[in-house]
């Protein structure tokens, strides 16, 4: 047998060594990978047993084989035998220096542990020079921080079996320690002393960061004294031979200064902003300005069209001011608003009415607005231009439409190749362009872009598209062509893992979008990238691609960091309650490296205790189906009952499509409330002796654009849940449906409809009714609104004479809403509500619902609007109040 030379592509090598020279016929005879899980390897090959040989494939292959991150070096060797035509072609991986453990040696003035949180070095990960120098780096800082100022930390990589050791030998030095620290040039401002403020003190050791924090609190306490201007420096001087350091504070005050207007009134808390937009800024001439642009904005919104602001120092005495002079001009307001050559209702809405005040950058926006909505309409040449009187006074405001033609979409038609399917679970896009509708060129871009993407997201990453547009001799008509250009397709050849521990190769590979053979697409590359960080096991996720120069092919490279294994928190508490409590929770994550998540919660006081077990299976029985097991205990005694809870979740979910999501569970919970000390009435429903166990079923349909803060589209929920006294539960039958219809009426009105309808029955010898807890109740924020909480329905008179309600076996609620923008942060509404609750289905009858309505506020937040309903009962009853405020978060429906 005779072996050629080696390839080896090595660490850190920017070249490689050529393969050894071969006749021109010579073919690849066979092909070997010598390497623990070769079988995952050997797909990286693309030279093929009686083939040439392609020394490309070979360079190709051993450049995904070193992406995985788990070789340092590939061996590259050319077996011949005698006899035998072709070569063998056998690659020798050459495994990475996985880290195994931690040493310190030398000065050991940080522990092992403590230096691989400090570098965050983890089992398992590639011990590459770079990233170990980076770890000495990190290690060396935390002893500079820690006063080790001239400390040396030399890494290196020592062999062991199974993997490597990083081996950090430390000689730290002295440890620095300040000598001197003293304050000069403070004599003028001693009343504010300072010099009990020097961090670190004589004799501690010398921290930068607390030197560098006093030196900026110094500063900080001169600017809220009056000196804005105030800079402190701080000098240090070191002595090695001893490990002395010696630190001055030098501190130059400055002047003491204020702020003043000049030339017009303005409010406090405006004057009192620029105040500390200058102090913050230290008087710099950028602080200035911005102070001024901000007088400027708020006159201006005043009316004040002509304003100038200048702003100058003035010395006074030992003090300086800042003065704002001001010059506002004549204050405008507008008179009227007129809309010439359209339809004045465009008007609704404008920033710009008759009475406020007038605003220039105001009018130029109500312009572009009403330019929007007359393409809205179909005028697709449209403009506006304004006409506004110079100076002040009450002026009117002319907006001068020029609509242009009105066009109708005749037809739309797409040119060129049919759409290859892209492999993915979505479906086709819906075209903003339709026959019948008026024609809007915000429509044809938008549906250009819905081509576009489709094309994108199956490959075709060079597509066109060209939108075309006829019109009739008329202009009413428009024919719109888009034209499709699709170009070459990409294909993902490769992917490739890299950085996987623990981490099984499968668990990564079932959450990819980006798979070998299927269309590659950045639309693709993120959603992978978002179900990865979604998973919770790994602290980084990226996707790249091994060679982006590639036209048609591309091999991906999966690159994650595994997060702890173990995660645990504690806390102690009181409450008037439970007393002093404490908890504790373990959280065990990717248990078996299957990405499956494992936590247990405790909590203890002197009142009571609660314990949770919950496991996470992301994938249930090889399919996408989310799920969770949670098993639970509580026991708590309260100051007129005890009780103690037991029960068991579990449960599994499906996306079916990007709208429609199916989930499957099965509920156990056993409530026993005992000592009861109080008529039972008095007790809230959820502590109830009562038990449920069965299975249950929810179907969602969701289309609307923002489930927070809904514009258009579509709701449909239905929940189905079944309890048998087989199973240990009461005997009912439970179903809850709701839908919700959100339509855009204008840009800045939104109409909203609600029905949800809830039905009920017992079986098997069962009382009429459900367990208290599972009946359903209505009134109060969630409609119907302007009773009080669960004041709908059925009630009966408790043991100390006052009416509690009930709940029942049957629900019908109805709900219209008309949500209008007043700013970007607020929005009123005005609502209809009505609906009862009847104790058994036969009962059910809409002759008996109860009516309301109502005007709310809204103001929004990241976690969706704070709510404020008034709510008026239109049909009120003896002893019912007439209206009920409601505070709370979320809209209704």
């Amino acid at each position: 047998m005779l072996a050629g030379t080696l390839l080896v592509l090595a660490l850190g090598s920017s070249q490689e060594a050529p393969l050894p020279a071969a006749p021109a016929e010579e073919f690849v005879r066979a092909v070997r990978v010598e390497a623990e899980q070769s079988e995952r390897l050997l797909p990286f090959v693309g030279l093929v047993p009686g083939r040439p040989l392609d020394r490309e494939a070979v360079r190709r292959a051993v450049e995904l084989m070193f992406g995985t991150g788990r070789f340092e070096g590939v061996d590259v060797e050319l077996e011949r035998r005698e006899g035998e035509a072709g070569v063998e072609v056998v690659f020798r991986p050459l495994p990475a220096p996985l880290l195994h453990a931690v040493r310190i040696e030398g000065d050991r003035v940080v522990s092992a542990g403590s230096a691989a949180r400090t570098a965050r070095l983890r089992a398992g990960e590639p011990l590459w020079p770079s990233r170990l120098e980076r770890a000495a780096r990190d290690i060396g800082l935390a002893l500079a921080r820690r006063g080790h100022l001239e400390a040396l930390v030399e890494p290196e990589v020592a062999r062991v079996p199974g993997g490597a050791d990083a081996v950090f030998r430390i000689r730290a030095g002295p440890r620095v320690r300040v000598g001197r620290a003293v304050l000069e040039g403070a004599g003028a401002v001693t009343a504010l002393r300072l010099d009990a403020h020097i961090r670190p003190r004589r004799g501690e050791v010398f921290r930068r960061e607390k030197a560098e924090a006093a030196r900026e609190k110094m500063r900080r306490l001169l600017a809220g004294a009056g000196h804005w201007r105030a800079a402190v420096e701080l000098r240090e001087t070191y002595d090695p031979g001893p490990g002395i350091m010696d630190l001055v504070f030098r501190v130059a005050p400055g002047p003491q200064m204020s702020l003043e207007a000049r030339g017009a009134e303005l409010p406090g808390k405006l004057l009192s902003g620029v105040r500390d937009l200058v102090r913050e800024g230290g008087a710099t001439s950028d602080s200035l300005e911005a102070g001024g642009e901000r007088i400027e904005a708020h006159l201006r919104a005043q009316g004040y069209r002509e304003v100038l602001v200048r702003a100058t120092a003035e010395a006074r005495a030992a003090a300086e001011v800042v003065v704002y002079d001001l010059r506002p001009g004549p204050r405008a307001a507008v008179g009227a608003v007129e809309l010439r050559d359209a339809d004045p209702l465009l008007l609704a809405g404008l920033r710009t009415q008759a009475g406020r005040p007038l605003v220039d950058a105001a009018v130029e926006e109500d312009a572009r607005t009403l330019v929007a909505r007359l393409e809205e309409r179909g005028h697709f040449e449209a403009r506006v231009e304004t006409e506004v009187p110079d100076g002040g006074g009450s002026l009117p405001v002319a907006f001068l439409a020029r609509p242009g033609p009105r066009a109708v979409v005749k037809g739309v038609e797409i040119q060129g190749p049919p759409l290859p399917p892209s492999g993915d679970d979505r479906g086709p896009e819906e075209l903003a362009l339709r026959p019948g509708l008026p024609f809007r060129l915000r429509d044809v871009a938008r549906s250009r872009d819905t081509l576009l993407g489709a094309w994108r997201r199956a490959g075709y990453l060079d597509a066109r598209v060209r939108p075309e547009v006829a019109f009739s001799e008329a202009r009413d008509e428009a024919r719109v062509s888009l034209v499709v250009e699709p170009g070459p397709r990409t294909i993902v050849e490769h992917v490739v893992l890299s950085g996987l521990g623990r981490t099984q190769a499968a668990v990564v590979e079932r959450e990819m979008v980006l798979r070998p053979g299927e269309p590659f697409s950045f639309e693709r590359l993120l959603e992978s990238q978002r179900r990865l960080s979604g998973l919770g096991i790994f602290e980084r996720v990226s996707i790249t691609e091994l060679d982006p120069g590639q036209e048609r092919r591309r091999d991906v490279v999966v690159g994650v960091q595994e997060a702890p294994r173990t995660a645990w928190s504690w806390g102690v508490g009181y409450s008037e309650q439970d007393r002093l409590r404490g908890s504790v929770e373990l959280t065990r994550r990717n248990l078996g490296g299957l990405g499956r998540t494992a936590s247990v919660f405790a909590r203890g006081s002197f009142r009571g205790s609660r314990f949770l077990l919950n496991l996470r299976e992301p994938w249930l029985f090889g399919r996408k189906l989310d799920s969770f097991a949670t098993a639970f205990w509580e026991a708590e005694k309260r100051t007129s009952f005890d009780y103690d809870r037991k029960g068991v979740i579990v449960q599994a979910g499906r996306t079916l499509d990007p709208r429609t999501s199916f989930i499957l569970r099965y509920l156990y919970q056993d409530t026993n409330v005992f000592n009861v000390e109080v008529p039972i009435d008095e007790i809230d429903r959820q502590y109830r002796t009562y038990g449920v166990s069965g299975p249950s079923a929810s179907v969602v349909f969701d289309t609307r654009d923002d489930p927070l803060e809904p514009k258009r589209g579509l709701f449909l929920g239905a929940d189905l849940q079944l309890s048998l006294h087989a199973l240990g539960g009461a005997r009912y039958l439970r179903g809850f449906f709701q839908s919700t219809s959100v339509r855009r009426l204008r840009a800045d009105i939104v109409f909203v409809l609600s029905a949800r309808l809830g039905l009920a029955s017992t079986f098997g010898g069962e009382g009429a009714l459900l367990p208290l807890p599972e009946r359903f109740f209505a009134g109060g924020d969630y409609g119907p609104r302007g009773f009080p909480v669960d004041g709908v329905g059925p009630k009966v008179e408790g043991a100390s004479g006052g009416l509690y309600p009930t709940g029942g076996n049957a629900l019908l609620l109805g709900g219209a809403e008309v949500r209008y923008n007043l700013t970007r942060a607020f929005q009123v509404a005005s609502f209809l509500d009505a609906g009862n609750v009847y104790p058994e289905t036969r009962d059910l009858a809409l002759s008996e619902l109860r009516w309301s309505a109502g005007l709310g506020l809204r103001y929004r937040t990241p976690i969706g609007p704070i709510r404020v309903d008034w709510g008026y009962v239109l049909d009120r009853q003896p002893g019912e109040s007439r209206s009920r405020f409601h505070l709370s978060i979320g809209h209704a429906f």
